[in-house]
């Protein structure tokens, strides 16, 4: 009976979820491949919880701070691609994948300045001008790597 039971606590260990990811440990890995996933992952939880904040009604400081983190990550991203020292040719996959989720997270933003008061919107918008010029260089990389 005992080994069943350790058999079962590790296999809840296995199956917990992992820590939340935020953008001091995205800084942290070392591998430029999964900061750039992980970056992606990390602004797409931030813009999940800016809609939470908008539904909820949350703190107009933390529904900013949400809005510069997508901003942040989308940023890290491009760099985590930048640092491997490769030419946008090579890593022409990559490069699309970063161009279509920041087109994502744009529209995403877009519809979340609607979706607040005017007060919020002139933010979002200025966030959302800055992450248009880092949309515009992934999809510089895609052209240039073909």
């Amino acid at each position: 009976m005992r080994p069943w039971l350790c058999l079962f606590a590790s296999a809840l260990l296995l199956a917990a979820p992992p820590p939340p990811l935020t953008m001091e440990s995205v800084r942290g890995e070392r591998d430029p491949f999964k900061r750039f996933d992980q970056a992606l992952k990390f602004s797409e939880a931030r813009l999940k919880d800016a809609w939470k904040l908008v539904r909820e009604g949350g703190a107009r400081s933390s529904l900013e701070a949400a809005i510069e983190d997508v901003y942040t990550a989308s940023e890290l991203a491009l760099d985590a691609l930048r640092s491997t020292g490769r030419r946008p040719g090579k890593l022409s996959r990559q490069y699309k994948r970063g161009e279509l989720r920041t087109r994502e997270f744009d529209k995403g933003l877009q519809e979340l300045s609607l979706a607040v008061g005017f007060e919020e919107r002139e933010r979002i918008e200025q966030v959302r001008q800055r992450l248009a010029a880092i949309h515009e260089q992934f999809l510089h990389g895609v052209m240039t790597g073909r």
